[in-house]
């Protein structure tokens, strides 16, 4: 029960922007056991299988649960919700700046160029792809993107998906994937997506684990800079969106409690 719950805390950061899985799941003491049991889920696949499971189905309970409550404040108060996850985002640059060097910032430089060109290309559109085939190759590479950022410490995964323009997408799956009227359109989706989500974490985790151990200050380097172009997109969709001068003054009051907020979790996680 103990791991459903740990797993209930580590998807409410999965879903929030800004707020990182993979660094609740170290708070909890849990992230390495989770790394090595997908390394080594062939040699002790019992034991692996029995944890992950756990983990699992708080992961799901969570994000199934709270994504209605982000899909609702993103409909009726979007820039205010934005506001309040892109403080959720800054409240961390410190933390990531630490495991960085000054010799690698031109890593950082070229990561938020790169990063935000991308974003720029795609900031106002949802994707809407018809043809099935590429439909379900794209949720393949969505739940690919999606489980590298829950393994790499640091990476907001909504955040990620916000700026691809899926993020709105793959919440509205979650909420209605109890929905029986909707059942066969959200089994076409979610296979591709769990399907990219496995190769992804395979992958990542044998990835993570050669990257932390040999180009630890540049991959963090990189990482600053795409939570920086992140960041820049984020303010660059508000902008373009409606908003009220009232919207404006509390979205800022906003963004400075998720700074707040963002920083007592780490203080919690490296204590």
């Amino acid at each position: 029960m103990l791991l459903v719950l740990k797993g209930i805390i580590i998807g409410i950061g999965k879903i929030i922007p800004g707020v990182s899985g993979s660094m609740l799941a170290i708070s909890m003491g849990i992230y390495q056991r989770l790394v090595d049991s997908v390394n080594d889920f062939f040699k002790r696949p019992k034991e692996s299988f029995n944890f992950l499971f756990k983990i699992a189905i708080g992961v799901l309970l969570s994000m199934v649960f709270f994504s209605n409550i982000i899909l609702k404040c993103l409909n009726k108060y979007y820039l205010v919700t934005i506001f309040f996850f892109i403080g959720l985002i800054i409240g961390g640059f410190s933390d990531i700046k630490q495991n960085t060097n000054k010799k690698y910032n031109y890593i950082t430089i070229i990561s938020f160029i790169i990063i935000t060109i991308l974003g720029l290309v795609n900031i106002n559109n949802q994707v809407n792809i018809q043809n099935s085939l590429l439909n379900f190759l794209y949720f393949i590479f969505i739940g690919f993107i999606d489980a590298f950022t829950m393994v790499v410490p640091g990476i907001s995964g909504t955040a990620t998906l916000m700026m691809l323009g899926a993020y709105e997408k793959v919440i509205e799956l979650y909420s209605n994937i109890f929905n029986l009227s909707l059942l066969l359109e959200n089994i076409k989706l979610l296979i591709p997506y769990i399907l990219g989500i496995g190769i992804g974490i395979i992958l990542t985790v044998k990835l993570i684990n050669y990257l932390f151990k040999n180009y630890k200050e540049k991959t963090y380097s990189a990482i600053l800079g795409f939570s920086l172009s992140t960041v820049a997109l984020m303010f660059i969709k508000c902008i373009n969106s409606f908003y009220t001068f009232i919207d404006l003054i509390i979205g800022f009051l906003m963004l400075f409690i998720g700074i707040f907020l963002t920083k007592k979790i780490n203080h919690v996680v490296n204590d």
